[in-house]
């Protein structure tokens, strides 16, 4: 029996040493033809290691230099769940140690937070051992299959440990509207950018917020620019390290689900 495509997105290797992998996808490699080196390990641990964008197919197969490789697994999803095509917001990462991540759109490279570099650099934030951050798309980022990629490196020790692509929800782009005030949700030291139709608004820091114990977040309300007429809305955090859980607009709000109201029975 022929299975369906997969996109193929990473491999869990558990292993012992430095050993050099290979990963092919219906017999083209995709770990570059001389593989890649992985990060030592004195103890035998479990590692996830991302595949390049563009790993789709029906058979992967990988193999090692080491021996001491005891199991693996190439994690996949049907090449059948990528048919809609969705504005991407922002993938969150659930990460440990220090890392680098790229981000694609249908196997194309796009610059995250808005930075020169098709690279952004991820650490745990204050003594946290692992942490999770969110790594914003480009204004406008519609496509079909969102990919993450770590920068592969035997120097880095850091791993992803989940991901998931988050796409913009309904509200921000549901018709032309006028929006004239906007709250933001978030802790912590933040730059936030405010995008119409892919066109920058504005770019601002924040009031800065302390961090506490807790992790409690706090609400900052402000006016929009003049002129911020459009369809769709979007915002980006640019710089920083706190985090931002919520936005809204005057807008926004008044297209929230409101409650049911019961009728009286017969009318």
């Amino acid at each position: 029996m022929i299975k369906d495509r997969n996109v193929f997105q990473s491999v869990l290797i558990e292993y012992k040493g430095k050993p050099t992998i290979k990963v092919s996808v219906d017999g083209y490699d995709k770990l570059t033809s001389s593989g890649r080196t992985l990060p030592e390990h004195v103890f035998r641990q479990t590692r996830r290691v991302s595949l390049p964008q563009g790993a789709q197919g029906y058979v992967a197969q990988l193999t090692s230099n080491l021996t001491d490789v005891t199991r693996y697994q190439i994690e996949s999803k049907p090449e059948s769940s990528f048919t809609e095509n969705i504005l991407f917001h922002y993938y969150e990462i659930t990460f440990d140690k220090s890392l680098q991540v790229k981000l694609y759109i249908d196997e194309t490279s796009v610059k995250p937070n808005i930075n020169s570099s098709d690279t952004v650099s991820l650490k745990p934030r204050g003594k946290k051992i692992q942490d999770t951050i969110k790594v914003y798309f480009p204004p406008l980022s519609y496509g079909h299959i969102p990919h993450i990629e770590q920068v592969i490196s035997s120097a880095q020790k850091g791993q992803i440990l989940s991901s998931k692509p988050v796409a913009l929800p309904v509200k921000y782009y549901k018709g032309l509207k006028t929006h004239t005030e906007y709250q933001v949700t978030y802790q912590g030291n933040v730059e936030l950018a405010i995008y119409l139709d892919g066109e920058q608004l504005s770019r601002e820091w924040l009031p800065e917020i302390l961090i506490p114990q807790d992790g409690g977040y706090k609400t900052h309300k402000d006016y929009m620019p003049s002129n911020s007429t459009g369809q769709v809305l979007q915002w980006i955090q640019t710089g920083g390290d706190g985090d931002i859980a919520l936005f809204e607009t005057d807008q926004t709000l008044l297209d929230m689900e409101q409650p049911q109201q019961q009728t009286p029975q017969g009318q």
